[in-house]
C-alpha cells in the first residue's frame, strides 16, 4: 500500500534510513568480533554458532526489530554479548541449542540466554551488564564474579579488588538493576558499613564505582561518611575529586617558563583528626585556586556520539520566552569557565575529557537577561550513562531543571544513574 500522506514517506523514509544505520554498524561490530575471537579458535566457533542461533531463532540482532529499543547501539551491544559469552565457551553448562527461548523483551531474554549457559542458579538484575560492553580484562574479570554467582560461591571467595564482609556480600545480591558490576560492588560495601541507601546511591555515581585503587584511603573516606549521616549528600562527589587531586593525581606546573611534572601535592594527606568543615573549608579553597587561570597549555578533544539538545519556553504574547541548551565542553579553557562560573572542580576533567574517559556538558538558560550556565553534567560516553549534575557550589537540580535533563535523556537514549 502506498503511503496516504508525505508525512508517512517521510516517516517511512527515516525508518529505512534507521534500519540501514543499525545494519551498516552490526556489520562492523561483527567484523571486529570475529576478529577478536579469532585468537582463539574455540571462541571463534561458539561466537559463529551462537551468532547463527541468535540470528535464527531470535529479533536480539535484527535491524527491523530494533526500532524503537534502542536502535543501532542495542544491537552493537548484544553482538559483545555473544563475544564475550563465546570467550567463556569452555565453562558453558548447557548447549545452546537447548535454550528455551521466553517471549520477553530483548534484555530479559538476553539475559535468559547467560544464565542458560553459566548459571545454575538466578542471577541479580545488574549483573547481566558484565556482558554487554566491549571485551576487555576488566570485563573479563567482572564476567568471572557472574560465573562464580552462577555456581552457588560466595561472591567473598571471586576476584574482587576490596575486601568483603558477609554483610557487603548479601548486600551485593540485593543491589538495584539498573547499576552496572562495579557500581553495585561499590553500593553493597557502602550498605554493609551501614551507610544509607541515598549514600550509596550517591557514592556510585561518583569515581569510586569505576576505580578501585588505594583502596585502603577510600574506606577510610567511606566510614567518614558514614559517621557523618547529616552531611549534605552534595558534598560526596566534590569531597572524593578534591581527596584525589591532592593525594594520588600528578601535577604539572610551571617553573621558569618550563612544564615541569610533579607528584600529587600532598601523597600522604590523611583524614586521622579532621573534622567536615574542616575538610569543606579545604575543598572551597582548592575551588578557588582552580577558579583562576592556570596558565597551562589548552586541552582539545572531538565531540562523542552524543547529540547536543534544545528547547525553547513560554510565548510571545506573554512575554517570558526563554531558551535551554545542553552543549558539550570540547576544551580545558571550556571547563575552566564552568567551573568559575559554577564554583566546582570540573575543570581537573580535562585530561579523563581528552582522552574520552567521560564527557562534560553545561546546561544553559537564555532570555532577554542573557545567557548563563545553571548546571554541569557528566556523562559515560561507553555506557551512555548520565553520571553527575551539579550546579553552583555543587548544589543538586531543581525539578524543571531535572526534566530538561530527562528530555535530552530520551532524545539520545541515555542512562540517568542519578536521581
Amino acid at each position: 500500500m502506498l503511503p496516504s500522506s508525505s508525512h508517512d514517506a517521510s516517516a517511512m523514509s527515516k525508518v529505512q534510513s534507521f534500519r540501514k544505520t543499525a545494519k551498516e554498524r552490526l556489520d562492523k561490530a561483527i567484523h571486529i568480533a570475529c576478529a577478536l575471537a579469532a585468537r582463539q579458535k574455540p571462541a571463534l566457533l561458539a561466537y559463529l554458532d551462537l551468532q547463527r542461533h541468535v540470528q535464527n531463532r531470535t529479533s536480539l540482532l535484527s535491524p527491523q526489530g530494533s526500532v524503537g529499543r534502542g536502535g543501532a547501539d542495542s544491537l552493537t551491544l548484544f553482538n559483545w554479548g555473544l563475544v564475550n559469552l563465546a570467550f567463556h565457551q569452555a565453562d558453558w553448562l548447557r548447549p545452546v541449542e537447548s535454550w528455551a527461548i521466553p517471549k520477553v523483551n530483548p534484555l530479559p531474554k538476553f539475559t535468559s540466554l547467560a544464565q542458560h549457559l553459566l548459571a545454575k542458579y538466578p542471577m541479580p538484575g545488574f549483573m547481566t551488564s558484565v556482558w554487554l560492553q566491549c571485551p576487555s580484562q576488566e570485563a573479563y574479570r567482572h564476567q568471572g564474579w557472574f560465573k562464580h554467582l552462577g555456581l552457588g560461591t560466595s561472591i567473598r571467595k571471586a576476584d574482587l579488588p576490596l575486601t568483603y564482609t558477609k554483610s557487603m556480600a548479601h548486600w551485593f545480591s540485593q543491589a538495584p538493576d539498573h547499576l552496572t558490576a562495579g557500581q553495585a560492588l561499590r553500593w553493597a560495601q557502602i550498605r554493609g558499613l551501614d551507610g544509607s541507601e541515598r549514600l550509596a546511591e550517591t557514592v556510585v555515581a561518583t569515581r569510586l564505582a569505576k576505580v578501585f585503587a588505594n583502596e585502603d584511603f577510600w574506606l577510610t573516606l567511606l566510614h567518614f561518611f558514614v559517621s557523618h549521616p547529616k552531611m549534605d549528600l552534595a558534598h560526596v562527589g566534590p569531597l572524593i575529586d578534591f581527596l584525589q587531586h591532592e593525594r594520588f593525581t600528578p601535577q604539572e606546573v610551571f617553573e621558569h617558563g618550563v612544564l615541569v611534572k610533579k607528584g600529587p601535592p600532598q601523597p600522604k594527606y590523611s583524614l586521622k583528626g579532621r573534622t567536615l568543615e574542616s575538610l569543606l573549608r579545604q575543598m572551597a579553597r582548592w575551588h578557588e585556586r582552580l577558579g583562576k587561570d592556570s596558565g597551562r597549555p589548552i586541552w582539545h578533544w572531538t565531540r562523542c556520539n552524543i547529540g547536543e539538545y534544545e528547547i525553547v519556553e513560554g510565548s510571545e504574547n506573554m512575554g517570558n520566552m526563554r531558551r535551554w541548551t545542553i552543549e558539550e565542553c570540547l576544551n580545558s579553557k571550556e571547563l575552566e569557565a564552568e567551573g568559575r562560573a559554577q564554583r566546582h572542580c570540573v575543570a581537573t576533567y580535562a585530561e579523563k575529557c581528552a582522552k574520552r574517559q567521560t564527557s562534560i556538558w553545561s546546561l544553559r538558560v537564555e532570555n532577554d537577561l542573557g545567557r548563563k550556565p545553571v548546571l554541569t553534567i557528566e556523562v559515560d560516553p561507553p555506557t551512555r550513562t548520565i553520571c553527575q549534575i551539579r550546579g553552583r557550589g555543587n548544589r543538586l537540580p531543581k525539578d524543571h531543571e531535572r526534566e530538561i535533563i530527562r528530555l535530552w535523556a530520551i532524545q539520545e537514549r541515555l542512562r540517568m544513574a542519578v536521581q
